[in-house]
């Protein structure tokens, strides 16, 4: 009787064991499942070349992201200024620096999306700063068709000062109309100097573009929503009247005896072959971020850096962008 009773209490206990580590192994695999199936928000910041994106980020980035964000930086040249402007935790940002995002640079950004999907432990959300040649709907596209991804919102950053003129352009006004129009949000950048008739004028054309955006100016976290943003198809396809400019790009190394008038002064009589030019600079003795956009050139001190002064642009092909590329080279 006694041996049986403790034979019986031995399997007792064995189915114990048993059922708790069943129960382990199913809470493991419940977990790990939750963790493979979680989704993971991605933000899209778009807008044409010098709108202010980075700036922009920047702001988002100090008003507080959920803990664990991923923000992944592309630029359209060789270095990235872009991403060192970015005042973020290094291990939480990544560069990419060969493309468009939107066309050579699709497959880099799926490898990364993939290898994304599958860390140990993915970010909470995802943050991509588009370059400002990239169309945001089709890299909704791939983000909507992405494992474990799910596009949470395009945010537009849109010049007002320069958007007249660049929507009036034949080489690059459709592309800033699509990014527009691909915009969950409008964030309105430097619309200070204009007066109320200029002001209204461009508000109209913003409405016809996209009618159901939210719109705020830069810096402010209200929006005037005109409607609810709508579920927006997928366009795998590219649209027939879609037209990408040629664009062309350089970098160059300078030497260290430029001066901030020589490069300025050489970018302005080369305008109408330049979209956008930026890079590490030396320049009257002195170690600048130099960024140049619209006839505009900006000029910030930073620390000494290790080499030689390099400037990175992009332009439209023709006559124009060679003699830029002429001109560039007679300085070194």
């Amino acid at each position: 009787m006694c041996r049986w009773s403790g034979w019986h209490r031995f399997a007792l206990r064995r189915r114990s064991w048993v059922a708790t580590f069943s129960l382990m192994i199913n809470c493991t695999s419940e977990s790990k499942s939750n963790i493979e199936s979680a989704v993971i928000p991605v933000t899209l910041i778009a807008g044409y070349l010098g709108a202010g994106k980075t700036t922009l980020l920047n702001a988002y980035l100090r008003g507080g992201v959920t803990p664990g964000t991923l923000v992944l930086v592309n630029d359209f040249g060789t270095i990235n200024v872009d991403a060192e402007l970015i005042d973020y935790a290094g291990e939480h940002l990544l560069k990419l620096s060969s493309g468009c995002l939107c066309c050579s640079l699709s497959d880099e950004l799926g490898m990364q999306l993939s290898r994304i999907g599958r860390w140990p432990e993915p970010p909470a959300a995802l943050i991509i700063e588009t370059s400002g040649v990239a169309r945001p709907n089709r890299i909704a596209d791939m983000i909507r068709v992405a494992r474990r991804f799910s596009l949470d919102r395009i945010v537009t950053l849109v010049d007002l000062t320069s958007l007249a003129h660049r929507l009036d352009d034949s080489r690059i006004g459709e592309l800033v109309a699509n990014q527009i129009a691909s915009a969950d949000k409008l964030s309105l950048n430097r619309g200070g100097c204009l007066d109320i008739v200029e002001r209204e004028s461009l508000m109209r054309r913003l409405q016809l573009l996209n009618p159901t955006a939210s719109v705020s100016y830069a810096g402010s976290s209200t929006g005037s929503p005109v409607g609810p943003a709508p579920a927006r198809p997928m366009t795998l396809r590219r649209a027939g009247g879609e037209y990408d400019p040629d664009w062309q790009r350089f970098a160059i190394n300078l030497p260290a005896s430029l001066t901030r008038h020589t490069l300025e002064s050489l970018l302005a009589e080369h305008v109408e072959g330049l979209a956008r030019a930026k890079g590490f600079i030396q320049a009257d003795g002195r170690h600048y971020i130099f960024q140049w956009s619209g006839g505009r050139a900006e000029w910030t001190p930073t620390a000494s850096r290790l080499g030689t002064s390099q400037l990175v642009g992009i332009g439209f092909a023709g006559e124009p962008f060679e003699s830029l590329i002429t001109a560039l080279k007679a300085l070194v």
